[in-house]
């Protein structure tokens, strides 16, 4: 089972690559900046959304209230580079992670992104039972770093990963993902096979 867990662009170029796909469709309400995620399994169901950034307040507000007044689970880009991470901490003195908790939305959410996310983020995340999808290629491409995958693995966290846009994997090749994903494991432990084949297979399947 390959799995591309958040893909913005290139949807029928991804299906090749892959059993199962995450893709964005259309807006929940004008103006609220979520995005609709097309179902593809028990996992992601009609009426689950994928919000882009948690930097407009008024934008995280509506997701929050859309989530905690409905079923629905959330996709959101959080914790994704330093300047994201730096203003949510700046205004809320906490991290993106710990604000989707207090806000009480972090058990309906997956992080997207997760470039910075610390060992306190992770090990909540851990107990919430929070999902982490990786967008290696696009992280890389866009200077944003590389996400601690072997961190969250560690820790029990479960990890997916997705093409994105797409604009750093023109293929949308799912398989390039990966292979991208365990050399930046190797740079996080400062070693070679840092991520062995059984973890990248779970991963690809998002289990």
């Amino acid at each position: 089972m390959r799995i591309n867990a958040l893909c913005l662009d290139g949807a029928e170029q991804a299906k090749k690559f892959c059993d199962k796909i995450v893709v964005c469709g259309c807006a929940i309400a004008d103006g609220d900046g979520a995005v609709m995620l097309t179902p593809f399994s028990e996992s992601v169901r009609s009426g689950d959304i994928y919000l882009k950034s948690m930097l407009d307040e008024t934008e995280l507000e509506n997701a929050c209230d859309y989530l905690i007044s409905t079923d629905a689970r959330a996709v959101i880009r959080a914790s994704y580079d330093l300047n994201e991470s730096g203003i949510i901490e700046a205004k809320y003195k906490l991290s993106p992670v710990m604000l989707l908790h207090k806000l009480g939305v972090l058990d309906k959410c997956t992080v997207a992104g997760g470039v910075c996310l610390d060992n306190d983020d992770l090990d909540l995340m851990a107990q919430e039972n929070v999902p982490l999808i990786l967008l290696p290629t696009a992280d890389a491409g866009y200077g944003h770093g590389f996400a601690p995958v072997c961190a969250a693995l560690r820790r029990g966290v479960r990890v997916g990963i997705g093409t994105f846009d797409g604009k750093y994997n023109r293929t949308c090749d799912i398989n390039v993902e990966a292979e991208f994903l365990k050399l930046t494991a190797n740079a996080e432990m400062r070693t070679e096979n840092a991520l062995s084949d059984t973890e990248v297979r779970k991963i690809l399947a998002f289990e």
